[in-house]
């Protein structure tokens, strides 16, 4: 379960790119594949630092040269050596979707790594959505996390994030986490949506609630590449209970306004072997 949610985290990082940006891929404990895309060749990478269970996220430029990566707690520069101030962001190596990088509209060298936390018995905070900024003009090109780091959004939040593009005019994406309608409690109904533009992040959200009590922070948010359809894949204990809407949902999105409408809940015939 935990490699099928790792792959669906690298794919659910590159929607909001185009061209090269996706071309380079870290993931796992030193795991990392290159796509060409002139050749369709795909080669082994072997020099990737991560070790990590699951969430985290690469970016490269428009070329398909790489830039950095992230578990969600380090940054690591094309040269695979971690970033100034790269460490200690508020992801967490147990979270689906750790880290999503997505780039400021028309700025190439200013990038937004969202983290997610998890929060585990022994460990005394959830620092839930945060977001750190890299600017890839400092180290002499190789980019810094800059003083903006670990900028809070909502205090507590699912494991689940995801991004996808508003428009091509303005360029903005939207950023879609799921939480409380205010971040605070630890029963999620309601998905928030930031706006990342040309000024920034917005970090107002627009909120889309619904009747719903899902209390497992596990699972995974995927939007379509057009942004018209997302999911919402909730773990939970009780597989018996029927009520339990703790489970696959299916939903419209506007990419226009950032609203999520028309839940429908999806029903799969399989054993849950996590």
């Amino acid at each position: 379960m935990k490699k099928i949610l790792l792959i669906l985290t690298l794919i659910s990082s590159l929607q909001a790119f185009a061209q090269g940006e996706a071309n380079n891929w870290y993931f796992g404990f030193g795991a990392g594949l290159q796509f060409n895309q002139a050749t369709g060749n795909t080669t082994v990478l072997y020099d990737g630092q991560l070790s990590t269970n699951e969430g985290c996220s690469t970016i490269s430029d428009a070329n398909g040269n790489l830039l950095f990566y992230s578990d969600g707690i380090t940054v690591w520069n094309r040269n695979h050596q971690v970033m100034p101030n790269g460490n200690g962001l508020f992801g967490d190596p147990s979270s689906t979707q750790s880290a999503l990088v997505v780039p400021k509209p028309d700025d190439p060298d200013i990038f937004y790594i969202f983290t997610v936390d998890i929060k585990f018995d022994n460990e005394p905070v959830d620092h839930g959505l945060n977001y750190s900024i890299v600017d890839m003009s400092l180290d002499g090109g190789f980019g810094d996390v800059t003083a903006d780091k670990n900028i809070n959004l909502l205090s507590t939040c699912s494991e689940k994030i995801t991004a996808v593009l508003k428009d091509c005019v303005t360029k903005s994406i939207w950023v879609i986490a799921f939480a409380s309608p205010n971040g605070d409690s630890g029963i999620y109904d309601t998905y928030h949506a930031f706006e990342v533009s040309m000024t920034g992040v917005n970090a107002t959200s627009v909120k889309s609630t619904f009747n719903l009590n899902v209390s497992d922070k596990r699972g995974y948010l995927k939007l379509s590449p057009d942004g018209t359809k997302m999911v919402c894949a909730n773990m939970r204990g009780n597989f018996s209970d029927p009520n339990n809407m703790d489970q696959l949902l299916l939903y419209d999105f506007d990419e226009t306004t950032g609203s999520v409408s028309n839940q429908q809940r999806l029903f799969i015939n399989s054993q849950n072997n996590k």
